[in-house]
């Protein structure tokens, strides 16, 4: 690993450690998904995503909150009806945003999901 990479991690694990809240002695790790891992979601992913933005200069590029991240609340009938229909399910399946993407968005500059 280079020394910019460890620059840019430890720089991202402070700016997570600051805006969630994560306990001190949990070890963040690259492969932590936001939504899963550091249990971030609806309003506080919204936030906390806009002040990586923000603080890191990072162009969104094709970020999209959706892709990653469940909106707040839910529709009772569809999480019931989920285990019997493909067409739900898909509606709620999340792509995982791992903190190793974040810092990737870092080094790149840009937000560009394949």
């Amino acid at each position: 690993m280079g020394y910019t990479c460890r620059i840019t991690l430890a720089a991202l694990n402070a700016f997570i450690r600051e805006n969630t809240r994560l306990p001190q002695h949990r070890r963040i790790s690259r492969t932590d998904s936001l939504e899963g891992d550091l249990s971030l979601s609806g309003d506080e992913a919204l936030d906390f995503m806009e002040k990586y933005f923000e603080h890191f200069r990072i162009e969104r590029g094709n970020y999209a909150f959706q892709r990653y991240f469940s909106e707040e609340g839910f529709n009772l009938v569809e999480i019931l009806a989920t285990p019997f229909s493909k067409r739900i399910r898909q509606k709620y399946e999340r792509l995982p945003l791992t903190v190793g993407m974040l810092e990737q968005a870092i080094e790149a500059g840009i937000w560009e999901t394949p």
